[in-house]
């Protein structure tokens, strides 16, 4: 079966998932699934934090993916 990368298949989410004072984190999710295939090892005092970091991680797994031609299931 042959895969067509689509890297608008993927979204970066920020969620509160601790308590405070640091309860965020990233999660980068692929359509058609119900959890995260990668998540911040961390937790983020601010969303704000957390959601610039989980950008630049889906930036780096978008571009590896591409480069290797395939999805991460």
């Amino acid at each position: 079966m042959s895969y067509v990368f689509e890297p608008d298949d993927y979204s970066m989410v920020v969620k509160s998932r601790a308590k405070p004072p640091a309860p965020w984190r990233w999660e980068i999710y692929r359509a058609g699934r119900n959890s995260p295939i990668a998540h911040s090892q961390g937790f983020f005092e601010s969303p704000s934090t957390a959601s610039s970091q989980g950008k630049a991680a889906l930036k780096l797994l978008l571009q590896e993916l591409q480069r290797r031609g395939q999805s991460f299931s």
